[in-house]
């Protein structure tokens, strides 16, 4: 997990100071050529977007202590990145698909379907989002000799934890300023609707089993920084 965040900090750093590069470029043109800037991006054509999301919310976590473990509420920052692919139909808009990856308790590999309306192309353009799909969660059970969890039964021995993923909901806000004739950064906000399923399972010498099933709904606000190719 910590490789995973560390690896997504530094595509943040250099997609930031990639975008600063291009952003001083952009100040040093005057009107005309922000314009032409402008009509060139009205073209049909492909495009990809590249972002990276801090998800915040609220999370329940176990807590272990010498007389009895408790539940607590505690913020949630969880990182997110992805990478989207689609079609530009005119300057209003654009259609695609994408995939992610995203680290919360356990990770999530987003699969999701967009759709994006700008208001009008110009030097700072505001657009409205809306993703949605699916959210892949562990392809496989890990097992763990103490297993606690956030929720009935807490703690199991010797037991194993697959979760799942489950439906994405992504409505999405934002505003779009152009760095060049060929990308453009956008920041956005938004709001996440997440469901999820885990399955705890222990199994016993007989070859019989006890198995406790937990869903979950991971309602997060979104904030995040892209970079959209054109």
């Amino acid at each position: 997990m910590k490789k995973a965040a560390i690896i997504i900090l530094s595509l943040f750093l250099s997609t930031s100071s990639f975008a600063q590069f291009n952003r001083e470029d952009l100040t040093n043109k005057d009107e005309n050529e922000i314009q032409n800037l402008s009509d060139k991006r009205k073209s049909k054509g492909y495009y990809s977007i590249m972002q990276i999301s801090l998800l915040l919310g609220n999370n329940m976590s176990f807590q272990q202590s010498n007389y009895n473990p408790y539940t607590r509420c505690n913020l949630d920052v969880a990182p997110s990145y992805t990478l989207t692919t689609g079609y530009i139909f005119n300057e209003h808009w654009i259609a695609g698909a994408g995939v992610g990856f995203e680290i919360f308790d356990h990770n999530l590999f987003p699969l999701f379907a967009e759709l994006r309306y700008t208001l009008w192309d110009s030097k700072i353009s505001p657009f409205v989002a809306m993703k949605s799909g699916y959210s892949f969660g562990n392809f496989k059970a890990k097992h763990y000799d103490r297993l606690y969890l956030n929720w009935s039964p807490y703690d199991i021995d010797d037991g194993s934890l697959r979760n799942y993923g489950g439906i994405m909901l992504h409505p999405e806000i934002g505003v779009k300023v152009p760095l060049n004739e060929y990308c453009d950064l956008l920041l956005s906000a938004a709001y996440r609707h997440q469901k999820t399923k885990s399955v705890a399972k222990k199994v016993y010498e007989s070859n019989q089993f006890d198995e406790w099933e937990h869903k979950e709904n991971l309602n997060r606000i979104s904030f995040g920084v892209a970079i959209m190719f054109r």
